[in-house]
């Protein structure tokens, strides 16, 4: 990276990072707004909203201001769990969905890790379907970067990571397969713990190489991607470039293309600990 360009990510990171949340950094209406909450009590709503509104502040927080309003919209659905489905839906207009039993607390809510990893994919563009392994991976990555940022991640980053990625590492480390094959192969046959987690490690790969090369971490670089490049990208290639060009570097095209043509065995370690 140049001086130049890494002294200004450094500035736009300490600012975002530190002075915003000093200088009213919480979210305000015209930056997200919730559909659906007429269908639910009073007391319901306020609680959906409270906790919609600590999602969409941890995730700007994290991964910086989305130049979109969030929109996004609550259904209500009884289950075994606070939010027994979520999904990003792309279009004209970029929304959440999110199917929920409002019987179960605040806390049960802001516990669970779905808002985190759903609000994680508005970060990027829509990647197209044959990408989808890629996007999940992301917005598994982020989502406990996030959680961490509520305060809600249990224990450390790296523990939880390697909780999640060693159980996949199966599909991967023993394969002369590229790991992008084995992603989407994964994704098609609805394994998508494993396809989601394995790459997720393409994530973990990409944060570690940003903080040896360019002492940044991924989150930074996200950061500053929503202030200076967001509305300019609908593709992968543009997406890949723009992380690129903002580092005067080739990091993010040599991983991807690593992925896509190389062993997976020789990107992923026996062990993730």
């Amino acid at each position: 990276m140049s001086r130049l360009k890494l002294k200004y990510l450094y500035i736009i990171t300490f600012v975002t990072t530190f002075l915003l949340p000093l200088n009213g950094y919480g979210v305000t209406k015209d930056q997200f707004r919730v559909h659906g909450l007429s269908a639910f009590s009073t007391e319901q709503g306020a609680k959906l909203e409270t906790w919609l509104t600590t999602g969409v502040n941890a995730t700007r927080k994290t991964l910086g201001i989305y130049p979109a309003p969030l929109e996004l919209y609550v259904f209500s659905k009884k289950s075994n769990q606070p939010v027994p489905w979520a999904y990003a839906q792309r279009g004209q207009v970029d929304s959440v969905r999110f199917y929920v039993d409002a019987r179960f607390s605040l806390n049960k809510f802001t516990n669970d890790w779905t808002i985190y990893h759903e609000l994680a994919h508005m970060a990027l563009p829509y990647l197209g379907v044959k990408y989808d392994w890629l996007s999940e991976g992301f917005a598994s990555f982020m989502q406990y970067q996030i959680m961490q940022q509520a305060g809600v991640l249990k224990g450390s980053l790296q523990d939880n990571y390697a909780l999640k990625i060693a159980p996949q590492l199966r599909w991967f480390n023993n394969s002369n397969l590229t790991a992008a094959s084995i992603a989407k192969r994964l994704m098609t046959n609805e394994q998508y713990g494993a396809a989601y987690w394995g790459s997720a490690y393409f994530f973990v790969l990409a944060d570690k190489q940003l903080q040896d090369k360019h002492k940044i971490q991924l989150t930074d670089l996200i950061r500053h991607y929503q202030s200076c490049c967001r509305t300019d990208e609908n593709s992968l290639p543009k997406l890949i470039s723009t992380l690129d060009k903002m580092l005067d570097d080739t990091l993010f095209s040599n991983l991807l293309a690593q992925y896509e043509t190389l062993p997976a065995k020789t990107l992923y370690p026996a062990n993730y600990h």
